[in-house]
């Protein structure tokens, strides 16, 4: 079986589209969506195999996956592994369960036949009108964040793997070694805000000094930082002032989505001062 999805290079970050990890990101998101957007199989295909099949890979990881969420440790060691074997053959891929191995052969043809070529044309179409901002921006937003920071920008290059579906919130990052999942399939034609959350996750790997300051300052003051972590606010509100900075008629995610009154509510004054 043919499958393609090969990288494409763009300064400081690299772009897959890639089946396996598109094939596991769908499955996971079937088993522990909200069902508001599920894929349909019996109205997919004529074929009565491919239903059962699908059936029986959903309940695996309904089973095996119950309450890990995608950034556990173990979860990232498998999206890693799916993101680095592209489209290939997965049966060389020692570091993987054989038993998740299996299952994910035996989705395969039901994803091949029927998704993955929308998808993928979903994904690559994404990446490509999200190039042009990055030659407009790439080099300030990655400078200034580096400097606002207080840590240098990654040397090596950045590992963006697209899917049609990620998690709830359309992305999310796992270090050692750094490696952003981003969705295609969101509402955002201009892709600016595209923009904010590629460096917001780039940005987690800037947040070590950060995340150090935060704790020796609260430590010396007694304080006890009941609330969501807060330098995840300065991250948020750091990325969306400096993208805002270069697009300024750009609303930020956390002011589209009403972040500062349900995660940190009197914080923001603090933010805007300092």
């Amino acid at each position: 079986m043919a499958l393609s999805g090969q990288g494409t290079g763009a300064s400081g970050f690299e772009f897959r589209s890639g089946f396996w990890i598109n094939l596991h990101h769908i499955l996971f998101d079937e088993a522990f969506g909200d069902g508001s957007e599920g894929i349909d199989i019996q109205n997919s295909t004529s074929h009565g195999q491919h239903d059962d099949a699908w059936s029986q890979v959903i309940e695996y990881y309904s089973e095996t996956f119950d309450g890990k969420d995608l950034l556990r440790r173990d979860m990232a060691a498998i999206k890693d592994a799916l993101g680095a074997v592209g489209s290939d053959s997965l049966r060389e891929v020692s570091t993987l369960d054989p038993q998740l191995v299996e299952i994910l052969n035996a989705a395969a043809p039901a994803y091949q036949i029927r998704w993955w070529r929308e998808h993928d044309r979903a994904n690559r179409r994404w990446i490509d009108q999200l190039l042009p901002l990055l030659v407009d921006h790439e080099s300030f937003l990655a400078e200034r964040l580096a400097t606002l920071f207080k840590e240098e920008w990654p040397e090596d290059t950045l590992l963006v793997v697209v899917v049609f579906r990620a998690n709830w919130v359309g992305a999310y990052t796992t270090l050692y070694p750094t490696r952003i999942t981003i969705a295609s399939d969101m509402p955002d034609p201009s892709l600016r805000g595209a923009l904010e959350t590629l460096f917001h996750e780039a940005s987690h790997a800037l947040m070590e000094t950060l995340r150090g300051a935060i704790s020796a300052r609260a430590r010396l003051l007694g304080k006890l930082l009941q609330r969501r972590s807060l330098w995840y606010a300065v991250l948020f509100y750091t990325v969306g002032e400096v993208v805002r900075l270069r697009l300024p008629d750009y609303t930020p995610y956390a002011w589209q989505h009403g972040l500062w009154q349900r995660g940190w509510p009197g914080n923001l004054s603090a933010l805007e001062t300092t």
